[in-house]
Parts: C-alpha cells; sequence; structure tokens
C-alpha cells in the first residue's frame, strides 16, 4: 500500500511531530502552570484510548 520511502517519511515525521509538540508543550507549562493543571490526566487519557482502538481493530479482525 505505501512504499518504503513513504513509510519512513511517516515515521520521522511523527517523531519530529511529536519531539516538538512536546517541547513546547513544557516550555508553556513552565510559563503559565494554572492553565495546564491537570492536563496529564487528559494526555494519559488520550494515549489509552488509541492504544485501545488499535488493540481492538487487531483483534476484530
Amino acid at each position: 500500500m505505501f512504499s518504503t520511502g513513504q513509510k519512513i517519511f511517516a515515521l520521522c515525521f511523527i517523531i519530529c511531530f511529536v519531539v516538538v509538540i512536546g517541547y513546547q508543550f513544557y516550555k508553556d507549562q513552565k510559563r503559565n502552570k494554572q492553565l495546564f493543571k491537570g492536563t496529564v490526566w487528559i494526555l494519559i487519557t488520550l494515549v489509552a484510548i488509541m492504544i485501545t482502538y488499535v488493540l481492538m481493530s487487531r483483534f476484530m479482525h
């Protein structure tokens, strides 16, 4: 479905995107702690939902 080059590009893009977003999040979190109170739980919940979706879709087919 995807060529090897497209898979490598997608993997590099995702890694760079997550690193940049994570860096900006922690930089902003240090500046304004009141706005980011409790965001770790939202992030954990989103990751858990994504993992559950992937596992369910793999086991259902």
